[in-house]
């Protein structure tokens, strides 16, 4: 009885303990996310026919040009053309068809398309890791071969884009899965157009270096640009915080969080090749995904697949994610829950309207002769 006796402060003190880092942890959460008075809400939508023979999913879409959007840019990438409506009436403008044969083909196997203006169009070729310029036409006028060093590979789609500026073009990278990711390796880098070399590689945040970050959804950083300041802003799947490099060079992190989710911890390293327990651990833990810039309102939009308690497969993930919102300086001024089974974090755009995501649901179910898009607005919810 008097050994009994002797362990119960023991464990009180373990309770103490417990219930203090939790509540240091709530603390630190609620106080990077102070002043969260704004909100996204359904105002609207867009909604442009489709031939039903021809499918509206797709990698990514576009809007031209970026800073005053006229054109809606759909790249069919099972059709390997792209279709241009116009953002106002929806109409089907017309369609930009690919040459696969002769002199000025490009190949079959191309995955996505930017636009950088109707006779500069890139087109990516995953496997052997190509670049191929086209007009709008279709015509190749030119070819690239990245030749990225160990073992790294771009894939640009809706949440990984490539951008454009000057005479750059800024590829999405990623390491290969055959190995561990650290901060050595790299997220983005830049691709000279002109000289038909690399450039600046933008390396994997200090997060990658606590452990094994899986194969999947922990590998990919997503970059974003604002065109207003000339910086480049980062986010990794694995990492609370976001990272900006200026104009200038300089370098800044910021707790970019959302409230639902706690700091993430890497996997354990026998989890390798065990894909199923993987899937598990990372839906339960959460992790995060796009990130967009919005000139028109000067804010910051990151996705977020927060943790899920009950976790069947894959296609589970959608059903707790959240848009959290920064405003220029970095600071968290919102967080609004999405359905993101519904709509697609991969299918989105920006206007002077708002931020629009494809309604997966209404093409599914409704009508596939049809696609739609609705506008999410930014909204004072003190108001």
């Amino acid at each position: 009885m008097q050994k009994n006796l002797r362990t119960i402060p023991i464990f009180i003190f373990a309770l103490l303990s417990i219930s203090i880092l939790n509540s240091c942890q709530k603390s630190y959460q609620n106080a990077e996310n102070s002043q969260t008075n704004f909100a996204l809400e359904i105002a609207s939508s867009l909604t442009f026919d489709l031939d039903n023979t021809k499918t509206a999913y797709n990698r990514g879409v576009q809007v031209y040009p970026s800073q005053n959007p006229q054109y809606l840019l759909l790249f069919h990438s099972h059709g390997k053309y792209t279709s241009i409506y116009d953002l106002k009436s929806q109409d089907l403008l017309n369609e930009n068809q690919f040459d696969f044969e002769g002199s000025k083909s490009v190949p079959k196997s191309i995955n996505f398309a930017y636009t950088h203006n109707f006779d500069s169009i890139f087109l990516f070729d995953p496997l052997p890791q190509q670049i191929y310029l086209v007009d709008s036409a279709g015509n190749n006028i030119d070819q690239f071969g990245l030749q990225l060093e160990d073992l790294h590979y771009t894939y640009p789609d809706g949440i990984h884009p490539a951008y454009f500026k000057k005479t750059k073009l800024y590829l999405p990278t990623y390491p290969s899965p055959m190995e561990n990711a650290t901060s050595s390796d790299y997220g983005m880098v830049e691709f000279d157009i002109a000289r038909k070399s690399l450039g600046t590689k933008y390396n994997l945040s200090e997060k990658y270096d606590e452990g094994f970050w899986d194969k999947h959804s922990y590998r990919k950083a997503i970059s974003t640009f604002n065109e207003d300041n000339n910086s480049i802003i980062m986010s990794f799947p694995n990492d609370e915080y976001i990272y900006v490099t200026d104009a200038q060079g300089n370098k800044s992190k910021h707790f970019g969080g959302s409230s639902e989710m706690k700091t993430l911890k890497p996997l354990a390293g026998e989890l390798y090749n065990d894909d199923e327990r993987t899937f598990r651990i990372q839906a339960e833990q959460g992790f995060y995904s796009g990130l967009k810039y919005d000139r028109w309102r000067k804010v910051y939009y990151r996705f977020a697949y927060n943790p899920i308690s009950k976790f069947a497969d894959r296609s589970t993930l959608g059903k707790n994610a959240s848009i959290i919102i920064l405003n220029n300086e970095f600071k968290i001024i919102g967080e609004s829950p999405i359905n993101a089974k519904k709509y697609s974090f991969g299918i989105n755009f920006i206007n002077e309207d708002g931020l629009y995501f494809f309604n997966n649901y209404q093409y599914e179910k409704e009508d596939d002769s049809q696609f739609s898009f609705d506008l999410f607005k930014l909204k004072n919810a003190t108001q």
